[in-house]
């Protein structure tokens, strides 16, 4: 499976490249001496984080969006959603009135990113929170960074994991060569599911972050999540 991840993530890495352009306005401002020339770069398109479900897990990924003050609605846009959205005193409501428990997941845990919106109204349901949709996390869930993303040169590799031991191997790889490898532990193991969050720097260029548990008998990965972004200049 890790396989088909790493490939849907080079191509969003891909998109994700191709549609970062930005749009380039020239404007003439004329003063009583000589007219002078200038040119504004403003972007065609915005990064959002958008959460979807393959082989009945969430993963997220980066899709790119004409500009918008309305990123809560353009999220859902980029889900594929055409509703309304209202935000107020940490709940946003969505315009949806059906919505099956896949959608509610996607819905719920992409709008719940944004610092202002703590819960969710969707469908029927309300005060919906990401802990409604734990069933839907694999083993090893990367939030941080996101498949395509454009990353600084430190960055962070956070999630949850709910592994053996809470033992887990990070690897950041580059065409096939590897340039770290670090052992790191989540808050709690399994059955329990703990967080972690460590920090690398890489030189730029294409990047692979490889994340996995390591079998208690000979160390083989397991639950491997391969995450594939780009360090920028």
């Amino acid at each position: 499976m890790h396989n088909r991840l790493l490939l849907l993530c080079a191509l969003a890495l891909v998109a994700a490249s191709c549609g970062g352009r930005s749009a380039t306005t020239t404007v003439t401002v004329t003063t009583a001496s000589t007219p002078t020339t200038t040119t504004a770069t403003a972007p065609a398109s915005m990064a959002l984080t958008v959460y979807k479900i393959a082989d009945g897990s969430l993963f997220p990924g980066v899709v790119r969006v004409p500009p918008s003050q309305a990123v809560a609605r353009a999220a859902l846009g980029a889900l594929g959603y055409t509703a309304g959205v209202t935000v107020a005193g940490g709940t946003a409501t969505v315009d949806l009135p059906k919505a099956t428990q896949d959608e509610q997941a996607e819905i719920v845990y992409t709008l719940t990113q944004f610092p202002s919106i703590e819960r969710v109204d969707v469908a029927g349901r309300t005060g919906l929170t990401r802990d409604d949709f734990a069933r839907y996390l694999s083993p090893i869930f990367v939030e941080s960074p996101v498949p395509g993303s454009d990353v600084p040169a430190t960055f962070h590799v956070s999630g949850s994991a709910s592994v053996f031991e809470a033992t887990l191997l990070v690897r950041l790889l580059r065409n096939g060569q590897e340039l770290e490898k670090r052992t790191i532990t989540a808050s709690a193991g399994a059955p329990d599911r703990g967080t972690f969050d460590t920090t690398f720097t890489a030189t730029p260029g294409p990047l692979q972050v490889q994340v996995y548990s390591p079998s208690a008998e000979d160390g083989t990965p397991q639950h491997e999540v391969d995450v594939v972004v780009h360090v920028k200049h």
